[in-house]
């Protein structure tokens, strides 16, 4: 979701300069430069919902690690891998977010977001960054990892992490929902990332729960969406102060 920069015509740009005496025309006015799209602002609104799951939950797999004695030896109860998580019929880890009718842009948070390797699996699984935002990537196993995120609008990169400690500093520059990241040595590693311009989202928790604040009053389409199913897209319309109410069902 891009908000789109209003660009000042060139003749308007110099008529403005003549007539105003301002002299010659700069460089920026020279070349049409687009205005910077205004900051965007907070609101008071706000609105939250439950995410439900009504299909059939696949067993979880147990996975093998013997590829890596290592990871072998911490983790000797073995991996669980549940691709959905479902618990009393809520359903955990869904990205709800705004996904169209913001107004102006809103720069990134100077904290960064941490993506850890732990125990052979990622930590956490799913993770929303702003772009530009700094993303931390860390090795906290004493084995060779490797980070392989595969993006479809940003730039793909490969990085290694041969030792416990070991950290990077990377950040994406396009907004993008569902970066999977896996690890080339453990197959069995997956994250998925997701990259936003603006703070407006929320993840879904074991009780399938989301809250997202300080939305400006108006009218907004809102996606919600989960690794392994589809997305489900609605409008919702919030006037400033509001608590409004928004749930999601998937499967069934």
């Amino acid at each position: 979701m891009k908000i789109p920069a209003s660009v000042a015509a060139l003749p308007a740009v110099l008529f403005t300069l003549a007539c105003g005496g301002g002299g010659a025309p700069g460089p920026e006015a020279a070349r049409g430069t687009a205005t910077p799209a205004p900051t965007g602002r907070l609101g008071k609104a706000s609105f939250s919902g439950r995410v439900t799951y009504g299909g059939v939950v696949p067993a979880a797999k147990r996975l093998p690690l013997a590829a890596d004695p290592w990871c072998a030896e911490t983790r000797k109860e073995g991996l669980a891998q549940r691709p959905i998580r479902v618990k009393d019929g809520a359903l955990a880890d869904v990205l709800v977010y705004v996904r169209g009718g913001l107004v102006g842009s809103y720069p990134p948070p100077p904290e960064e977001v941490l993506l850890d390797q732990v125990g052979c699996d990622y930590s956490p699984h799913m993770l929303v960054q702003r772009v530009g935002q700094k993303l931390r990537i860390r090795n906290s196993d004493d084995t060779l990892h490797n980070v392989h995120p595969r993006p479809k609008t940003n730039g793909e990169w490969n990085i290694a992490q041969p030792r416990k400690g070991t950290e990077v500093t990377k950040s994406f520059e396009r907004s993008e929902i569902g970066i999977p990241v896996g690890c080339d040595v453990h197959p069995w590693m997956r994250a998925y990332i997701s990259v936003l311009d603006h703070p407006f989202f929320g993840i879904s928790g074991e009780d399938g729960r989301f809250e997202i604040k300080a939305l400006p009053a108006g009218e907004y389409e809102i996606e919600a969406w989960h690794a392994m199913l589809k997305t489900r897209t609605t409008k919702l319309t919030v006037k400033d102060g509001e608590a409004a109410s928004l749930d999601f069902a998937f499967g069934g």
